[in-house]
């Protein structure tokens, strides 16, 4: 593999708050973990970016490379929860959520400030499981994003990218019509969508719900991403309800309506707590059969 060329540049971050990168980026596809070090590779208003970040004590050190690499070490300390002091206002009695919560160096969430990514990352999970989301996401990004400075990253798609593929196209990396049918109209309103950034995540949520084929689950994991809204919920999950209610109640089966029922003490802050639940293993573990997967990409 080729050396890394010099990054673009360099910065120190040294956070005021406590740190969990971790419970920061959970939802963020465009973050990955490698060996100890985070890469963030997107597609900011300035062009491509790749940072390459890590702890170092209590500090952060980051390396990036790219046209975009002044946006991109800029936002960083907001990535990793320096917009989210609300977290400094959460407390509870509820003895799991408070075992959860010793659990992490902080409960802060991150906001990467890039709406169209995180609405069209969020779009590719709907309806199917995590691997091959992950793996759909991925080779979109390789076959129709932009190659990085650095490494073998690409950026996910730009919105003028991805309105040129046909259905085949997205077929051929796993993604039926009905997704592809989504991720057009997030492309579509991608100009949009950007302009939600500092919109609190109500009015956000109401919005995105406008767009066809955009629903609870998919606002809830974006907001989240995107704006870091400490208040969003994922309706519509195969897991979470069930994994939250037990959390939360000890009750097995749980539905949507029991979930947000069992959340309703921590208003404010329930993203906070499915991250808890989700990261912390508070849930009871999954029995149920996994869905029915199949490889269009073979057909």
């Amino acid at each position: 593999m080729p050396e890394a060329p010099p990054p673009t540049a360099s910065t120190t971050y040294w956070p005021s708050h406590a740190l969990d990168i971790g419970f920061a980026a959970v939802w963020t596809k465009t973050i990955r973990n490698r060996a100890g070090v985070y890469w963030w590779t997107n597609e900011t208003p300035e062009g491509n970016a790749t940072v390459a970040f890590r702890t170092d004590g209590s500090l952060v050190r980051a390396d990036s490379w790219g046209p975009g690499t002044d946006w991109a070490l800029t936002r960083l300390p907001a990535v990793l929860g320096a917009n989210d002091p609300s977290s400094d206002d959460f407390h509870t009695d509820h003895p799991v959520v408070r075992r959860l919560s010793e659990k992490f160096g902080s409960l802060r969430l991150g906001a990467t400030g890039r709406w169209y990514e995180a609405l069209a990352t969020t779009i590719i999970g709907q309806r199917v499981v995590t691997a091959d989301a992950g793996a759909s996401r991925e080779q979109l990004s390789r076959h129709y994003g932009t190659p990085s400075t650095v490494g073998q990253a690409h950026t996910f798609p730009s919105p003028t990218a991805l309105l040129k593929l046909a259905d085949h196209d997205f077929h051929r990396v796993g993604i039926e019509r009905s997704r592809a049918r989504v991720l057009r109209v997030a492309a579509k309103y991608a100009d949009r969508v950007e302009r939600l950034e500092g919109i609190p995540g109500p009015d956000a949520t109401e919005w995105l719900q406008r767009l066809p084929g955009i629903g609870p689950w998919t606002t809830g994991i974006t907001t989240a991403i995107a704006g870091g809204d400490p208040d969003a919920v994922p309706v519509g999950d195969l897991h979470i309800p069930r994994m939250v209610t037990f959390a939360l109640t000890g009750h097995d089966n749980g539905t949507d309506e029991t979930m947000l029922e069992a959340l309703e003490p921590f208003a404010g802050h329930r993203q906070r707590v499915v991250r808890l639940v989700k990261l912390g293993g508070g849930g009871q573990e999954n029995h149920r059969p996994a869905p029915f997967r199949y490889d269009i990409t073979r057909i």
